[in-house]
């Protein structure tokens, strides 16, 4: 299976906008870069990592800035 039908199958949505996987329900986020960047195993321990679903989880190459996150958080809770 594609990384890319992992994700959609584990009920994450492609945001252009932003170019990430989003998932809502579990406040996970991943880029594009992440998801070509890793092989198919650790995108899939990443989807199925358990969350409280409390606060967002980024998975990116590289941490984003404080203030970038929380642009993307504000952004993400309001779509």
């Amino acid at each position: 299976m594609k990384k890319s039908e992992m994700l959609f199958a584990a009920n994450y949505r492609y945001n252009l906008d932003r170019d990430l996987f989003v998932n809502r329900q579990a406040k996970k986020a991943f880029s594009i870069e992440f998801v070509d960047d890793k092989p198919a195993t650790a995108v899939r321990k990443r989807i199925e990592e358990a969350t409280d679903g409390t606060e967002w989880r980024f998975y990116f190459n590289h941490p984003p800035p404080e203030s970038v996150r929380r642009l993307l958080e504000q952004d993400l809770e309001a779509a």
